[in-house]
């Protein structure tokens, strides 16, 4: 199990890192194309990406006490690709965001399920925020 432990930890560790250059691309890439509201929604998004992938950095150093982060991180992945399957009811979704979805839900699956099987802690516990640690 301590192995299993040791890589799931440095898969979230990587996927963390990963979030960084992903969202200074998002960000400088709006500046670039200043467009008013695009530009707005354009940067928030690469911020909170960029303090998602710190928050889940930041999880791996101590991940029997914040292994909530990393489930929650996978919930807000799994209903962000519902709400593109919703969103391509009306046939508006860029086909690349289709195949970023299905790598998000692979992520969102890992993350909220491969989290409760390393720490050992029910996911309903993990959901509202619990660990077993004392």
């Amino acid at each position: 199990m301590k192995n299993s432990n040791n890589l799931f930890k440095k898969f979230v560790l990587f996927m963390g890192i990963f979030n960084f250059p992903i969202g200074i691309w998002m960000i400088t890439e709006s500046l670039l194309n200043k467009t008013g509201e695009s530009l707005i929604t354009n940067v928030v998004s690469g911020e909170f990406i960029i303090f998602t992938g710190a928050a889940l950095v930041w999880s791996t150093t101590k991940l029997s006490s914040r292994a909530p982060i990393i489930v929650w991180n996978g919930l807000v992945r799994f209903f962000s690709v519902l709400f593109v399957i919703y969103a391509s009811t009306n046939g508006e979704v860029p086909e690349p965001m289709f195949y970023i979805s299905g790598m998000d839900l692979l992520l969102a699956i890992t993350f909220i399920f491969g989290t409760a099987k390393v720490t050992g802690v029910p996911l309903s516990k993990l959901i509202v925020g619990k660990t077993n640690d004392v």
